[in-house]
């Protein structure tokens, strides 16, 4: 790194931490969009200062030339809007769901019931939940799906006169912890282990390790948390963006409660590697035969099904899921809803309008934290600044290497462009050290997500329960102190010992 460069890294990183406590003392009204907004800024102004950078068989150094400016703003919007084209549809298909659901009286029965039978059981119901949603975390190749149970869940804590600070820790905290110590799932870790040649079996002992501590210790926190609150008064009905009212008349919650279990069994079918992570074939070879029935030459299961997003995916069979499979799930039985319910048609299209509109911030702001990704990507930022740090050693430094992954994640919205960026230079590199990178990378990924204002499903939770972001940072601090120091100890006996 030369001087010039230490230079502009000085000024921008003095730049951001004025903008970071201006945002602070004033963070009241629209807190979130400032502090991604002062991220993006901070991601175009390194390109300013490091160079395009790629890993062939060694790096290289492409100059200055791809620094982004004014005119690259719109392109950011655009290419982050390119590339996430399926969690902006799924977001609103969610909203349109439960706008849907929560005009049916089965389901506020459901959700007032769950929440009455709690009562006196908060630890109780908070610990089954979060385990829940660590668990699905973990093991689901696509983390997004896991937000299918959120709105219900909040609506029960909510109801139960959790704070939401609670609520949103037990669900989307949750959900981040299951990737800080990713198993079998996740998306980003399958790109990062696709770009790196590597299996979902590496490391994977370290990161169970890693996920059951994470989880125990953060739950720790929780549980505390709900006793100090227990006895004070606590009426945050509005933070609930898909509010249930009492039901108005005597009805049945009975099918809304199975509707959500066969979700789950779906969800979980769907949504779990079986071929890959555990050689499990059945689900794979019924959709190949149910796919092959036809009547003459029209195969009549395989066109009703549609091939749209599902012909790299086995058709949709079981295990190899997109977000699409879920959102026509989702569509179709809002659709049944709204029939079985009697919703008269504008009513039922009104429910669309408001579910869409409550999903536009936190659709806004995960677009946003692609705009910071890109804004890198383009400029080829993250793989010089990766270099610079690594070579500060002349051999594996676990440090080093846990700081590049610190830094590359804070900016890298998706895992699997870390992997395509730097991580198979790493592993090739660094090739007796395989296990702990991939521990290091992965583990960081999800640890860096729960605080830091370019993590997508932290900018979506803390949007859906209006929580500043002042608040959160103020609740999870002492966790992430305790989780880091956990992660640095365990890195060090894997190098060292």
């Amino acid at each position: 790194m030369s001087i010039i460069q230490i230079i502009g890294l000085v000024v921008v990183l003095i730049l951001a931490v004025l903008g970071g406590i201006l945002i602070w003392k004033k963070s009241k009204e629209h807190s979130l969009v400032k502090w991604v907004g002062l991220f993006v800024v901070v991601a175009v102004l390194l390109t300013w200062i490091f160079g395009y950078g790629y890993y062939s068989t060694e790096f290289v150094d492409a100059g200055m030339d791809y620094r982004q400016g004014l005119t690259d703003i719109p392109y950011l919007l655009y290419q982050a809007i390119r590339f996430s084209p399926d969690k902006i549809i799924f977001l609103l298909a969610l909203g349109a769901f439960y706008a849907v659901l929560t005009r049916c009286n089965g389901y506020k029965k459901l959700v007032h019931g769950v929440a009455e039978k709690l009562k006196g059981k908060e630890i109780l119901a908070v610990i089954l939940t979060s385990l829940i949603f660590t668990a699905m975390a973990s093991l689901y190749s696509q983390s997004f799906v896991c937000l299918i149970f959120v709105p219900f869940m909040i609506s029960v804590l909510l109801e139960m006169k959790l704070d939401k600070i609670t609520a949103f820790a037990v669900t989307f905290g949750s959900i981040l912890i299951g990737t800080l110590g990713v198993t079998y799932g996740n998306e980003g870790l399958y790109y990062f282990d696709y770009y790196t040649s590597l299996s979902v079996t590496t490391g994977l002992l370290y990161r169970l390790i890693i996920l059951v501590v994470a989880f125990v210790l953060f739950n720790f926190f929780t549980v505390l948390h709900v006793k100090k609150i227990r006895n004070e008064k606590v009426d945050e009905e509005k933070a609930d963006l898909f509010l249930v009212e009492k039901p108005s008349k005597k009805a049945k919650s009975w099918p809304y409660a199975l509707l959500f279990i066969i979700l789950f069994i779906f969800v979980t079918l769907g949504y779990i590697r079986w071929e890959e992570s555990f050689g499990i074939t059945v689900f794979n070879d019924f959709n190949n035969w149910l796919t092959g029935l036809s009547i003459g030459s029209f195969p009549v299961f395989k066109a009703i099904l549609g091939s749209f997003g599902n012909a790299a995916n086995n058709n949709g069979a079981f295990g190899y899921w997109n977000l699409f499979n879920v959102v026509t799930l989702m569509l179709v039985i809002t659709i049944l809803l709204g029939l079985f319910n009697r919703i008269k048609f504008n009513e039922f299209i009104t429910s669309f309008k408001e579910g869409f509109k409550k999903m536009g911030a936190p659709i806004a702001l995960y677009l946003l934290s692609y705009m910071v990704m890109f804004a890198v990507y383009s400029g080829g930022t993250m793989t010089t600044v990766t270099n610079d740090i690594l070579k500060l050693s002349d051999g594996f430094n676990p440090y080093l290497t846990s700081l590049s992954a610190f830094i590359t994640n804070i900016f890298h919205a998706d895992f699997g462009l870390t992997g395509y960026n730097i991580a198979a230079y790493l592993v090739s590199t660094y090739s007796a050290n395989v296990e702990l990178i991939h521990t290091i990378y992965t583990t960081l990924y999800g640890f860096v997500g729960l605080f830091v204002p370019t993590s997508g499903m932290l900018l979506i939770g803390l949007s859906y329960l209006k929580i500043d972001y002042k608040a959160w940072l103020k609740y999870i601090w002492l966790f992430l102190v305790g989780i880091l120091v956990i992660l640095l100890v365990l890195f060090t006996v894997m190098a060292y010992i």
